[in-house]
C-alpha cells in the first residue's frame, strides 16, 4: 500500500480561540511539487479541517503549504509544512478581521507592571514616574498600533536567551524606550527605538556565531544611520530583528538600538514582499500580522502561545 500522509488545519481568531464557523473559511492545501496544484481543497462552515489519505513521497514534495481564508479576513498561511510518513500532523492558522480593533484589556499600566516587568521598566515604570503612566495610556488611547508593536516586540525579546546556557533575555539589555517626535523615532506601529546596554551588541553578534542569529548586508540602506542589523532565526516568519546605530551619540555604556518584527526570515522574500512594498506605498509592518504570523510559529514550534497582552476583535463585535 502506498505512504501517506494527513494533515488537520485549526483555525483562531484574533483573540486566540477558535473561529465561528459561520464565517464559512476557505482551507487550501498545495505540495512542495508544483505551487498551484491543489491536493486538499475545503470550503465549509468549520474551524477545524481535516485532509486525510494524501499522497507521502519522502521528498521535497512533501513541504506542503497551506493557506486560509475567509471574506473580509486577512488570508493566513504557512510554509513549509514537513509532513509526516502514515502519520498525521496539524497546523494552527489564525485568521485577523480586515476591520479589527485592539482590546488592551490585559495591558493596563498596573497589570504591565506584573506580566511584562521589564517592558514596563524601560517605559519608566520602575521609577514610578507619573509621567511615564500618562505617555502610555495617551499611546494606547491615540496610537493603539504603536503600542500593539511595542507590546509585540517586548514580548518577543522577553522570551530571546541571549546566553548559550539560557538566561539573560535579550530585553534585560534595554535600558529605556526614546520618545523624540522630532525625528519620528518615538513608538511606531512597526518599530521602537531604545537605549540598551553597549554589551547587548557582544551578546547578538556571539548569538550569530552560534547560528541563532544572521546579520543583514547593507543595515543602512533599510535602517538609515544604522551600523548594523541581525535578524533572529528561530522561526520561519515573524522574527525579531535588532538594529544598532554605533555611530549615533549615546549616554555612557550605552547604544541606540532600533528594533522591529519582519513578517518574512528569508532575506530576499522580506526585500520583494515587505521592504519594498512599505517602500513605495509608504506603507509599515502592520502589528496585527506580525502578532498573528508570531502567535501560529510559536504554536508550530510547540511552544507557549504568543500573548503580547493584546487581542483583536472585529469591531463588530
Amino acid at each position: 500500500m502506498a505512504d501517506t500522509t494527513e494533515l488537520v488545519v485549526n483555525l483562531f481568531d484574533g483573540t486566540r480561540q477558535p473561529v465561528n464557523p459561520d464565517i464559512e473559511p476557505h482551507v487550501q492545501v498545495f505540495d512542495g511539487d508544483d505551487p498551484s496544484q491543489r491536493v486538499g481543497d475545503s470550503y465549509t462552515k468549520a474551524n477545524s479541517f481535516r485532509f486525510p489519505h494524501l499522497s507521502f513521497s519522502d521528498n521535497f514534495i512533501d513541504n506542503f503549504r497551506v493557506i486560509a481564508s475567509a471574506r473580509h479576513f486577512y488570508d493566513a498561511g504557512f510554509v513549509p509544512l514537513k509532513m509526516p510518513k502514515n502519520s498525521a500532523r496539524s497546523v494552527s492558522l489564525m485568521l485577523i478581521p480586515k476591520d479589527y480593533e485592539f482590546r488592551f484589556t490585559e495591558a493596563s499600566w498596573a497589570q504591565l507592571a506584573v506580566k511584562l516587568p521589564d517592558v514596563f521598566r524601560i517605559l519608566g515604570g520602575g521609577d514610578n514616574d507619573a509621567s511615564a503612566k500618562a505617555r502610555y495610556e495617551t499611546l494606547m488611547s491615540t496610537k493603539a498600533p504603536a503600542l500593539a508593536c511595542l507590546l509585540n516586540i517586548g514580548t518577543a525579546l522577553s522570551t530571546i536567551s541571549l546566553s548559550s546556557e539560557g538566561g539573560n533575555m535579550a530585553l534585560s539589555y534595554y535600558k529605556e524606550v526614546i520618545w523624540d517626535d522630532s525625528h519620528n523615532e518615538a513608538p511606531q506601529e512597526d518599530r521602537f527605538y531604545a537605549w540598551a546596554a553597549r554589551d547587548l551588541i557582544d551578546q547578538v553578534v556571539a548569538a550569530a556565531q552560534r547560528g541563532e542569529f544572521a546579520q543583514e548586508p547593507l543595515a543602512g540602506l533599510a535602517h538609515a544611520g544604522a551600523s548594523r542589523s541581525y535578524k533572529q532565526l528561530q522561526f520561519g516568519e515573524a522574527n525579531v530583528q535588532i538594529t544598532f546605530h554605533e555611530n549615533f551619540p549615546s549616554p555612557e555604556g550605552l547604544v541606540k538600538v532600533e528594533t522591529d518584527i519582519d513578517y518574512y526570515k528569508n532575506a530576499a522574500a522580506h526585500a520583494i514582499q515587505e521592504v519594498i512594498p512599505n517602500h513605495f506605498t509608504k506603507g509599515k509592518t502592520n502589528p496585527v500580522i506580525a502578532y498573528a504570523l508570531r502567535w501560529t510559529a510559536a504554536r508550530e514550534q510547540g511552544l507557549p502561545d504568543f500573548d503580547p497582552l493584546f487581542i483583536v476583535e472585529s469591531k463588530a463585535a
